[in-house]
């Protein structure tokens, strides 16, 4: 059996409290993923779309309107 086979087996016989310790160390102990922006930048993005709503080049849907949006997207 593997290194990883059996400490994945010793993890998963822990408790689920121990277990979601575990994964929480684990997780944190990995570099960011994905896009990531300053903060910086992300008051740069905020501020560019918040002056495409106020002068009418996008249009703002609710909360709902976005779930179902991407409902649909998921479907096809």
């Amino acid at each position: 059996m593997s290194a990883i086979k059996e400490i994945e087996k010793t993890v998963l016989a822990l408790p689920p409290e121990q277990r979601a310790l575990l994964a929480e160390a684990l997780l944190n102990s990995l570099p960011p993923v994905g896009d990531e922006k300053s903060e910086a930048e992300e008051i740069e993005q905020a501020s560019r779309r918040d002056k495409e709503i106020e002068t009418g080049q996008v249009q703002a849907i609710s909360e709902a309107e976005f779930r179902r949006r991407v409902e649909a997207a998921r479907k096809h």
